[in-house]
């Protein structure tokens, strides 16, 4: 090419060339080097179904080819995704199959205690005498753990993708509920029973009243992929949305497959609604992650000519988020006032703590409305963040009572109040989820909100009072959910140091949602902070009347429990006026 017919290119033009391929290059480099790591973490994996990961049991049939093809699908998926230069797509497979992964190691530890109460008939028939293969366990346990880590390799290297321009910006918020409305529906088929057996030696136990780990990495499960579908249809990063959403449902694939496989194969199984849901829930995500952005936009939005009509306004999320609030009321004081056990003679049983139904279901109905409300849905929408978990917190404690229930030798039916109580728990996960959402596209309309403890503030009184009474605060509210707040001969109270069950993984996320308040307080902004730290105060509230509601009908002693969380809402009351009065907002 000769200079005169060499096309004019500016300096700027060449620097800025220059500076969006490097970037692009550095990501591809990370992302190669995950897609490795999961092909390492895919031959850990089948070797481990291969040799096997416990002594004394074989699996119930021959399993051991579809455990190797799903352990080698996000690998391979990733890999071809790779070599047809969609890096960030790769990317995303391997993110979401290592949020499902991450989940299934968790569950999958419980070999290493006991591995006769597990509902794997893919990797044992239970026999008298069930111990861990080490070598295979281990192989598992590495292979779930390394592919989590490659996903959030690729996850953090595709960060530097060019943004994506499928033209999904229209449908990113409708989406963003959908895909965690579906996600929590694979969550919830996890959680339910995977099949019926006849078999004396095989059980046939739901996560929820499974054995301890079983039953943590599927409450992780039910959390953690709604919140990856939002938050991954939120990332602008070229093809990394739709590849998380894929992942997302390879990761479940199994979770389905295997019982229905088991169900076909074994006479004395039989198939249940819980593979069904999870089934239904990868696949609409799948189907998510493939459709092109012409036929979502028609599906999702309503293009009326005006700018920014694909995007539904603030007040349509905060309407959906009261919506579900309100249901989530409706459920919990439903479970207040209906049996919860019906014994063989009629009696009916419930729970002390079904009580706290009543103050919890009422205040979720009452800021329900306030969201529908435009003058005050802003201040409401943090609340709902932390607001939900009081739901699992008092509805872990009830759903309790019926699975301990089950155990017993005497015929039981569950009543209606386990069904309301699991349903208020549904509609605060998607309100959770709903209010997540919501916030991301405050901070996209409006922008990053100052902090209480900003450069005005935080180097006065009022930065040092804001900090120092989170930390105070933290302190006491670890105290309130590690120590019983009442003790009884007759009732078993629900700590962090008490026995592993369904109400400890309550008590556990209530406190780490409340301790996550009190970290984010100090880098919020004012009208934020104090909707958080408002939110909290219910919380431990709920958690102070226990005391309460079990001391209406058992005579009781109070724990030290009771006294931290009494503190606690002082010092929380108290770093909310302080922040109220102090912190400065200029948000909304």
């Amino acid at each position: 090419m000769t200079p005169r017919s060499r096309p004019a290119t500016s300096p700027g033009a060449s620097d800025a060339t220059r500076h969006d391929v490097l970037p692009a290059a550095g990501a591809r480099t990370g992302i190669v080097t995950a897609v490795g790591l999961a092909g390492v973490a895919a031959v850990a994996q089948s070797v481990a179904v291969v040799i096997g990961v416990v002594t004394g049991a074989e699996p119930a049939f021959l399993s051991w080819p579809l455990l190797v093809l799903f352990a080698v699908l996000p690998a391979g998926l990733a890999l071809g995704l790779l070599l047809r230069a969609t890096p960030g797509i790769a990317a995303g497979v391997l993110a979401g199959a290592g949020v499902v992964a991450a989940c299934g190691a968790v569950a999958d530890a419980q070999v290493a205690i006991d591995a006769s109460r597990m509902a794997r008939p893919e990797l044992l028939l239970p026999q008298v005498e069930v111990s861990p293969a080490w070598l295979g366990l281990g192989l598992l346990l590495a292979g779930k753990l390394l592919l989590a880590v490659s996903g959030v390799i690729a996850l953090r290297s595709a960060r530097s993708l060019p943004d994506d321009t499928s033209g999904r910006d229209r449908v990113r918020q409708p989406l963003a509920l959908l895909a965690a409305a579906f996600g929590l529906l694979l969550g919830i088929g996890a959680l339910l029973g995977p099949y019926t057996s006849t078999d004396p030696l095989l059980l046939d136990s739901a996560a929820l009243d499974g054995p301890p780990l079983v039953l943590a990495g599927a409450v992780l499960l039910v959390i953690a992929v709604p919140v990856a579908a939002a938050l991954g249809v939120a990332s602008r990063a070229g093809g990394v949305a739709s590849g998380i959403l894929g992942g997302l449902a390879l990761g479940g694939l199994p979770l389905a497959v295997l019982p229905l496989v088991a169900a076909w194969r074994l006479e004395f199984v039989h198939p249940t609604a819980g593979p069904v849901f999870v089934l239904v829930g990868a696949g609409c995500l799948a189907a998510l992650a493939t459709l092109p952005s012409r036929w979502l936009a028609v599906l999702l939005v309503r293009d009326d000519g005006s700018d920014g009509a694909g995007l539904p306004r603030q007040r349509v999320l905060y309407g959906i988020a009261g919506a579900l609030a309100v249901l989530a009321g409706a459920s919990a004081i439903a479970g207040a006032m209906t049996p919860l056990v019906i014994g063989p003679d009629g009696q009916q049983v419930d729970s002390p703590v079904q009580f706290l139904l009543y103050p919890l279901g009422l205040g979720l109905g009452l800021l329900g409305v306030a969201a529908f409300l435009p003058a005050v849905a802003a201040w409401v929408r943090p609340v709902f963040s932390v607001a939900w978990v009081g739901v699992l917190l008092v509805g872990a404690q009830v759903l309790s009572v019926p699975i301990a229930a089950d155990e017993l030798p005497i015929d039981t039916t569950h009543g209606p109040a386990g069904w309301w109580t699991f349903g208020a728990v549904v509609f605060a996960l998607l309100l959770a989820v709903c209010s997540l959402v919501a916030g991301v596209v405050e901070r996209e309309e409006t922008g990053r909100p100052s902090a209480v403890s900003d450069a005005e503030v935080s180097g006065g009184i009022g930065g040092k009072l804001v900090g120092a009474g989170a930390a105070l605060a933290g302190v006491l509210v670890l105290g309130a959910f590690l120590l019983p707040v009442v003790h009884s001969v007759d009732y078993v109270p629900a700590a962090l140091s008490e026995r592993i069950d369904l109400a400890f993984w309550g008590v556990l996320l209530a406190s780490l949602a409340v301790l996550g308040v009190l970290v984010l307080v100090p880098r919020s902004g004012r009208v934020s902070a104090v909707a958080l730290l408002i939110a909290a105060i219910g919380v431990v509230g709920l958690r102070l009347l226990e005391s309460y509601a079990v001391g209406r009908r058992y005579d009781v002693s109070i724990g030290l429990g009771m006294w931290f969380a009494i503190g606690a809402i002082v010092v929380l009351a108290a770093l909310a006026v302080t922040v109220a009065i102090r912190g400065r907002s200029t948000e909304r």
